[in-house]
């Protein structure tokens, strides 16, 4: 009879100590669930499942990571919540655990969650672009619902403007480049109706769209672009200063 309760243990994942568990008074369903994925993220984990946490049942988030030498790694956290907080519960699912994954858990969402969900551009002078690939999961949690089909590439554009000039931004203007040096304009008219989504994802992304215009002195925009399937790296942006009707090009990375 010990092996198959033994089996049992090593298919449930080895009970964490309590002292690994991470418990946060007052923090919502909604966001345990959200920084519980940053922090997979974080320590360089592929989510492969998410479970969003409810007042009604306890939610997962999991994913796996290759090693250094080649071999994989599983991670899984629990989450369970209530009006009064959440609780986040790594899971070991070595049969003889080090316990490695949950301090790393610990450590990495205790950072966290002291920042924001969305990471804006934080320049204090000049102009700044963040341009970034939500990934599948991330779009459900940030949207409520999956955004794209077919593959296509979801990014948020966020362009501050913490100058003293006015500048014009153009969405045929944002290139996404890939590893081979290929480059991509972002979908419009037929083409993007055809990647959206059904559904509140798709229902965003269409109501918040990155729109050709004017981004006034000490101002920040936002919005969304959906590019075709693909892998990149880097976005070629071109950026109009208004008074002289210059257009400068600049190169930022796709987080």
């Amino acid at each position: 009879m010990r092996w198959p309760v033994a089996l049992l243990l090593l298919a449930l994942g080895c009970p964490t100590p309590a002292i690994y568990r991470e418990v946060q008074p007052g923090l919502s369903c909604e966001r345990a669930t959200r920084v519980t994925y940053r922090t997979l993220v974080q320590l360089g984990y592929t989510v492969t499942e998410l479970v969003p946490a409810t007042l009604e049942h306890g939610g997962m988030v999991a994913g796996t990571k290759t090693q250094p030498d080649g071999s994989t790694t599983a991670g899984r956290v629990r989450i369970s919540c209530d009006r009064e907080g959440a609780v986040m519960t790594p899971v070991e699912e070595a049969l003889v655990p080090t316990y490695d994954f949950s301090r790393g858990f610990g450590y990495s969402f205790k950072t966290l969650v002291q920042r924001p969900d969305v990471e804006e551009p934080h320049a204090e002078r000049g102009l700044q672009i963040l341009v970034h690939a939500l990934e599948p999961h991330e779009a459900i949690l940030d949207l409520g619902g999956v955004p794209t089909v077919g593959g296509a590439i979801l990014v948020r554009v966020t362009v501050r403007n913490h100058t003293d000039r006015a500048i014009a931004i153009d969405p045929s203007r944002i290139e996404l480049v890939g590893a081979a040096g290929t480059s991509a304009v972002a979908l419009a008219g037929p083409a993007l109706a055809a990647a959206l989504a059904p559904g509140p994802g798709g229902d965003r992304v269409r109501g918040e769209p990155l729109r050709a215009g004017r981004v006034a002195a000490r101002t920040t925009v936002a919005g969304f672009l959906v590019y075709p399937a693909g892998s990149y790296r880097e976005a070629r942006v071109g950026v109009e200063d208004v008074e002289t009707e210059e257009t400068e090009g600049l190169v930022t990375p796709v987080e």
